[in-house]
C-alpha cells in the first residue's frame, strides 16, 4: 500500500519529476564547463606514486609549450666604430693652419719662395714694370700658378675636418680628398727633394733649390699628408681600399659617353674638364719643356719650380674635379662639401688665370727680342686656348657653387 501510495504520487505529479531531473542535469553540466575552463588556464596536476606515497607533477600548458618552441630573439651585431673622432678632425685642421701660412702670403707676394729656391725675382703684383728680366717674369707666373693649388688642397682639410666631427670619413668623396692629398703633397715634397739632390751631386748644375726650400716644404706638407694617409688607413681599407677606388674610378671617368641620368650634360663637362687638367698637367709635370712658357731654363730650381705647377694640378685639381664628377653624377653637387670644392675650383683658376694675363702684360713691357724668345715654347695659341679653357672651368664651377641645388 504504501508503495502504491508513492507511485501514484509520482504518477500525479509528474512535473515534479521534470523539475528535479533538470536540476541535477544543470549541475552536472555547470561542473564540467568548470572543469574544462579550469584546465585550459592552470597546468594540469596528476597522481603518480613513488615508493607508495603519491606526489603532484605539473604538465605544461600549450602556451608554455609554445613559448619554448619559438625561437630566440636575434641579438644585434655590435655597432661598427665611428668613421672619425675629434682627434681626426682636430688633425686635419693643424694640417690646414699649417699649410696656410707659407701659401696664403705666397698668392700676394712670392718674393721669399723665390729666393728660396734660388730662382731671380724682381717686380711684383704692384708694377708689372718692376721686372728686370723675362727669367722673372716666368719664375713668379710658374710660383704663384702653383701655388693656386694649395686653394684646393686647403679647402680639401676643411671638409676633411668636418667629416671626422661627423664621422663620414668612410665615404668614397673624403677618401678621394685624402688620397689626392698624399699624392699632392707627397709629389711636391718629393720634387723639391729631387732637386735638391740633383744640385748636391752635380754642382755645375745651379742653381737648385736651398735646404730651406726643403725642410719649408717638408714642413708644411707633411701634416696635411700624415692626416689623410691616417684616415685612409683607419676608414678607407688602406693601399688596397684606395687602389681599388681608384681603379674603379678611372674606369668611370674614361668612358665619356657613360652619364647618368642625374649628370647628363654636365657632368660630361665635368669628365672633359678632368681629362684637361690631366693632360695639361702631365705636359706641365712631366715634361722638360713647359706647354706654355715665356722661357725655358733647365737648372734644377727652375724645373721644379716649372714641374710643381704641373703636380699641382694632375694630383689636387683633377682628384677634385673627380670628386665633383661623381657628385654630379648622383645628383648631389648642392651638398655643402661639393659647393665648397667648387667655389675652391673656381678660385684657384681665377688665380691662375690673373696671373696668366698679368704676366703676359709684364713680359710684353720688356719688349723681348727674337733671341730671347727663341727658348719660348706653346705660342700664342696655346695661350689664346688655354685662357678660353681657364675661363669656362672657372664660370661653370663657379656657377655651380653657389647655384647648385641637391
Amino acid at each position: 500500500r504504501t508503495g502504491k501510495t508513492r507511485r501514484s504520487r509520482m504518477t500525479t505529479r509528474p512535473h515534479v519529476a521534470r523539475v528535479l531531473r533538470g536540476a541535477e542535469a544543470s549541475s552536472s553540466t555547470a561542473a564540467l564547463s568548470l572543469t574544462r575552463s579550469t584546465r585550459a588556464f592552470r597546468p594540469h596536476r596528476v597522481m603518480t606514486s613513488t615508493t607508495g606515497s603519491s606526489r603532484r607533477r605539473r604538465i605544461a600548458t600549450p602556451v608554455a609549450l609554445l613559448s619554448k618552441i619559438a625561437p630566440a630573439a636575434k641579438t644585434k651585431p655590435p655597432k661598427a666604430p665611428p668613421a672619425g673622432t675629434d682627434a681626426d678632425a682636430a688633425a686635419f685642421k693643424a694640417a690646414g693652419a699649417i699649410l696656410a701660412v707659407p701659401t696664403l702670403p705666397t698668392l700676394v707676394a712670392p718674393d721669399a719662395v723665390e729666393q728660396a729656391f734660388n730662382v731671380t725675382h724682381s717686380g711684383g703684383w704692384a708694377d708689372p714694370s718692376a721686372f728686370a728680366r723675362i727669367s722673372d717674369v716666368q719664375h713668379f707666373s710658374n710660383v704663384v700658378g702653383t701655388d693656386c693649388f694649395a686653394l684646393i688642397a686647403l679647402c680639401a682639410l676643411y671638409v676633411l675636418a668636418d667629416a671626422a666631427e661627423n664621422a663620414r670619413l668612410d665615404s668614397a668623396t673624403y677618401q678621394r680628398l685624402a688620397l689626392a692629398l698624399v699624392l699632392y703633397a707627397g709629389s711636391s715634397t718629393s720634387g723639391v727633394a729631387l732637386a735638391v739632390a740633383a744640385g748636391a751631386l752635380d754642382p755645375s748644375l745651379t742653381p737648385s733649390p736651398s735646404i730651406a726650400a726643403l725642410v719649408g716644404t717638408t714642413l708644411s706638407f707633411t701634416p696635411a699628408m700624415a692626416a689623410s694617409a691616417s684616415a685612409i688607413t683607419k676608414y678607407g681599407g688602406g693601399i688596397a681600399g684606395a687602389k681599388e677606388r681608384a681603379s674603379a674610378d678611372l674606369s668611370l671617368v674614361s668612358n665619356l659617353g657613360d652619364t647618368s641620368e642625374k649628370g647628363g650634360y654636365l657632368e660630361y663637362y665635368y669628365k672633359l674638364s678632368f681629362w684637361a687638367s690631366i693632360v695639361v698637367g702631365g705636359a706641365f709635370a712631366f715634361s722638360p719643356l713647359s706647354p706654355l712658357a715665356i722661357v725655358n731654363e733647365f737648372t734644377p730650381s727652375s724645373q721644379i719650380v716649372q714641374r710643381a705647377f704641373g703636380l699641382g694640378a694632375v694630383f689636387m685639381l683633377a682628384p677634385a674635379q673627380f670628386v665633383l664628377l661623381d657628385a654630379c653624377r648622383r645628383g648631389r653637387l648642392g651638398g655643402g662639401t661639393f659647393k665648397k670644392l667648387n667655389l675652391a675650383v673656381a678660385a684657384a683658376v681665377a688665380g691662375i688665370d690673373a696671373m696668366t694675363v698679368y704676366t703676359f702684360g709684364a713680359a710684353q713691357a720688356l719688349s723681348p727680342d727674337a733671341a730671347v724668345l727663341a727658348v719660348a715654347s706653346g705660342g700664342i695659341y696655346n695661350y689664346v686656348g688655354a685662357l678660353a679653357v681657364s675661363f669656362s672651368i672657372f664660370g661653370v664651377y663657379l656657377y655651380q657653387g653657389i647655384f647648385a641645388r641637391k
